[in-house]
């Protein structure tokens, strides 16, 4: 028997050699981070300085996005040093990187007219799998109104050897911290004494995605950190709950910035002339600025926090979410409706703002009209939403209304199950050859018509080529004619479409089989898991009804159907019919109701049963016979 064993050289180090590393590092991880270490320590209210330093192994393509070998700045940040060196498999360094060496470019895209933040980022392809790079740099921060988190969990398919943060506050700034999550590994380890917070975690196995799974940091181990004393681009703040925060930001980065042009005001008045009902007066604003100003990103002012003035706005006709939304909001001044610039965490995984835990948080702003019996959430940044709706960018979350009293804690709209509504009614016709033709309409609100209402903006083979895609199960489809009808007041959508499919009954003898639900087959059967790992959601539920009415073949009869079927769990409920009427036609009924809601991973079996029945049902079929 030959044994054959690896040793280390001189030069060589067991943090960045790849071939000895442990089963449990490997298994399932596209990357392993061998070593994460920060260390914060805030030297006063406006000097931050932060070293840091990762080892980070990469055993496959997959795993480059997770190098993360970057570094944002801007005139407040000093790069004081910053370094990258790659590591062959037996690690031995083959390439290093000095600061000259990183691509340096702008951080924004071109959307963005003004922005002075930029970002150094290593670009190195690979030779050679599996390889190490150490990336590490020393700033320091003349803004200390954001503290970065401790995650050590940062990717899906990526285990964590070691990995340490230490926040120092030398300065009586009054460091707060938060602890999350932290029960769901046993490797976790926080302390703190006096103004020091230790973080430490080591050999984390990674995780694989899973499906329905939430956002990756709502359930792994985080500590979030912030200053009651800060200062953000030479202007010093103190907050230690939202009113706080919220008084904060409206003195410094909102008062005093609602001034328009005396024209402006002038047409303003004369639009609502004679209107008392503030709802009107807030939609006709609300139009006027859709019709008269356009989106596009603009990063200047207090750390791109600061919306330009209502003023500038007004004259050139554009600004992104924070100067829109600013200029809204000094429209609806001056008609006498009082309405509260607010800060959320935008994008379609829903985000709240942590009520519990003051700090400055979100990534987007929009407006909030307090009305006698409602609250009303305007998104100003689109020329194309409807009044007063949200979608699913905004929708459902905590946000920061900030006002002249401070700052207070509000929920956005949610769209529940059954506002998020689709019908679809079908006229079917089966043909003697087994093909189709179908002349349809669906009607989408709510969420379901936030996903859509674009369509009517897009070009005719983009259309066709949606549609073919979601009806890529009928055979050699045809899209022969479709137009749609957009009722934004009512937040509906209406698609009237024509196809045909060819060759869609399945032939045996004299006998025709096809599938009644044509045109809504896009419930899959979730994947299974031996052992689930993590929780799992249901962000947005929906209720679906459609009625397909099938025109029968001349020669041709029933000899089956399928019998009426209906279910109901705690995640939706589900029916679905087939009859005959009068005129021998074939009339499928389907309804089906899943609802939202944030489960445990022992939930997720029967949530999986639940669905893979809807779809077992959705595959009922009919036969027809040759009449005799």
């Amino acid at each position: 028997m030959c044994v054959f064993t690896l040793e280390l050289s001189s030069g060589q180090s067991a943090d960045y050699q790849s071939l000895l590393l442990d089963k449990k590092f490997t298994e399932n991880a596209n990357s392993c981070i061998r070593k994460f270490s920060t260390h914060i320590s805030i030297e006063a209210q406006d000097k931050m300085l932060i070293t840091h330093k990762q080892i980070i192994t990469v055993f496959n393509k997959k795993g480059n996005r997770d190098i993360d070998a970057f570094l944002h700045y801007d005139k407040n940040i000093n790069v004081k040093n910053l370094e990258a060196k790659v590591y062959d498999a037996y690690g031995n360094e083959i390439k290093t990187y000095k600061k000259r060496d990183f691509r340096d470019v702008s951080a924004v895209d071109g959307g963005t007219l003004y922005s002075d933040s930029r970002v150094y980022y290593l670009d190195y392809t690979p030779i050679n799998y599996p390889y190490t790079i150490e990336f590490s740099y020393k700033i320091k921060n003349s803004n200390t109104a954001f503290v970065r988190p401790w995650r050590p969990v940062r990717n899906y398919y990526q285990s964590v050897q070691s990995s340490e943060f230490i926040v120092e506050d030398h300065s009586n700034s009054g460091l707060r911290f938060k602890k999350e999550n932290l029960d769901f590994y046993k490797e976790i380890n926080v302390q703190s004494s006096g103004q020091k917070i230790s973080c430490k975690a080591q050999d984390l196995h990674a995780l694989k995605y899973e499906a329905y799974s939430p956002s990756l940091y709502s359930f792994t181990p985080q500590v979030n950190f912030a200053l009651t004393k800060f200062t953000l681009e030479g202007q010093d703040g103190q907050a230690s709950n939202w009113e706080e925060m919220g008084q904060w930001q409206y003195e410094k980065l909102i008062k005093g910035r609602d001034k328009v042009s005396e024209k402006t005001k002038q047409e303003i008045l004369t639009l609502t002339q004679g209107i008392e009902d503030p709802l009107e007066k807030v939609k006709i604003v609300y139009k006027y600025v859709q019709d008269n100003t356009r989106y596009i990103s603009v990063q200047v002012g207090i750390g791109g926090w600061q919306p330009i003035e209502a003023e500038t706005v007004d004259e050139v006709k554009y600004g992104d979410c924070k100067g829109l939304t600013n200029y809204t909001k000094a429209l609806l001044k001056i008609v006498g409706v009082d309405a509260k610039y607010t800060v959320v965490f935008a994008g379609r995984e829903k985000q709240n703002l942590d009520e519990d835990f003051a700090s400055i948080q979100g990534n987007h702003v929009i407006l909030n009209v307090p009305l006698e019996n409602k609250d009303l959430w305007l998104e100003c940044t689109s020329q194309d939403i409807p009044f007063g709706f949200l979608g699913t960018f905004t929708d459902d979350r905590k946000v920061l209304v900030v006002g002249e009293e401070g700052g207070k804690i509000k929920t956005t709209d949610a769209y529940y199950s059954r506002d998020n509504y689709q019908k679809i009614d079908a006229d079917v016709t089966i043909t003697k050859e087994g093909n189709l033709s179908l002349d349809f309409d669906i009607l989408s609100q709510g969420t379901q018509f936030y996903n859509k209402f674009s369509l009517a903006d897009k070009p005719k083979n983009e259309i066709i080529k949606n549609y073919k895609s979601y009806y890529s199960h009928l055979k050699s489809i045809e899209i022969n004619a479709f137009n749609f009808t957009s009722l934004k007041d009512e937040v509906k959508f209406i698609e009237h479409l024509e196809i045909g499919s060819k060759n869609y009954c399945s032939k045996f003898g004299n006998r025709f089989m096809f599938v009644t639900n044509i045109l809504n087959q896009s419930i899959n059967i979730p994947d299974k898991y031996e052992e689930r790992m993590t929780p799992f959601v249901i962000s947005r539920g929906f209720f679906d009804e459609d009625q397909l009415v099938f025109n029968m073949p001349e020669g041709m009869q029933i000899e089956s159907m399928p019998q009426p079927i209906e279910f109901k769990t705690k995640f939706g409920k589900y029916h679905a019919k087939v009859t005959k009427n009068e005129k021998g036609q074939l009339i499928y009924e389907r309804s089906m109701l899943l609802k939202q809601g944030d489960f445990s991973k022992q939930d997720y079996n029967s949530f999986r049963t639940f669905m893979s029945n809807v779809h077992k049902a959705d595959q009922s079929k009919v036969i027809l016979i040759k009449k005799t």
